[in-house]
């Protein structure tokens, strides 16, 4: 059994949290709970690993950038324990015709020698663009999106190139778009305080942290007790065959390696309606 699985984990009073996109006051209400508190960290500058916006190009996915993110950002202000923040946007794996928001939350205790990592997926989400081809959409564009709670970018249609972002005005919407006549593309700003349903699917992740750090090994009492794996199928309700949903759970310790298999606590059997035979 490895140091830190004897030594019991005690989690931190303050950690500070690698942002300047004031992400506080959505992680602070899950880890409160916890006896955490959140210490936003603003003079970091985390654009540079990249903008939604394009003007820096992000080099690397979002678990490697949310880690390179942290250490830097803890290196930066002398903290050793921090929660980094990293989304992104595109196909679903399953239904690549869908965008998904992938928000990443990663919490790392330097002294204490552990990381957890938490995340949520989501279809639900604000990423989208019209141009100046479509301006007879425009008002539909701006109601969908829900202008002004959603901020906006601006960009030259001809080279993509940056003109204006957290565009929450009607009136300075509408100065830009007569400056830029037959040559703009507007897109939905992703950026978490620009994005009410980034900021939503951020919270998840938040929520998803929080169960993390309270799951303990039942053997070493390290957090992030959590599934690692599902195995088994699900029958139908009615033919009693098995469906392509599954039926276990499987927790794995990242510290002392203690398995534990549980079978599914909200479902039994599959409704007939999710049945590859009775509705194929």
């Amino acid at each position: 059994m490895c140091q830190i699985c004897i030594e019991m984990i005690v989690l931190p009073s303050v950690v500070q949290l690698i942002s300047k996109h004031h992400k506080e006051a959505l992680i602070s209400p899950y880890l409160e709970p916890l006896g955490i508190q959140i210490q936003p960290l603003y003079k970091f500058d985390t654009d540079q690993y990249g903008t939604f916006s394009g003007e820096i190009p992000r080099r690397e996915g979002p678990k490697v950038t949310v880690k390179e993110k942290c250490l830097a950002g803890l290196e930066f202000s002398g903290a050793r324990v921090g929660i980094a923040s990293e989304g992104s946007f595109g196909p679903h794996p399953d239904f690549p015709f869908l965008t998904i928001n992938e928000e990443w939350l990663l919490f790392i205790d330097l002294d204490q020698k552990f990381e957890i990592y938490a995340k949520s997926i989501s279809t639900e989400l604000n990423c989208d663009q019209l141009s100046y081809l479509e301006n007879a959409q425009l008002s539909d564009f701006l109601k969908q999106q829900q202008f002004p709670e959603q901020g906006l970018v601006l960009k030259r249609y001809s080279d993509q190139k940056l003109l204006e972002k957290g565009i929450q005005d009607a009136a300075q919407l509408h100065d830009l778009l007569e400056k830029h006549k037959d040559n703009w593309l507007l897109e939905t700003d992703l950026r978490a305080h620009q994005n009410p349903m980034r900021r939503k699917n951020i919270e998840k992740a938040a929520q998803d942290l929080a169960l993390r750090l309270q799951s303990r090994c039942p053997q070493c009492s390290t957090p992030d007790f959590s599934v690692v794996r599902t195995s088994g199928f699900l029958p139908c309700s009615l033919c009693k065959l098995p469906t392509k949903s599954y039926a276990h759970l499987h927790y794995e310790c990242n510290c002392c390696g203690f398995q534990k298999e549980e079978n599914r606590k909200d479902f039994l059997e599959l409704d007939p309606e999710f049945c590859p035979h009775c509705n194929p």
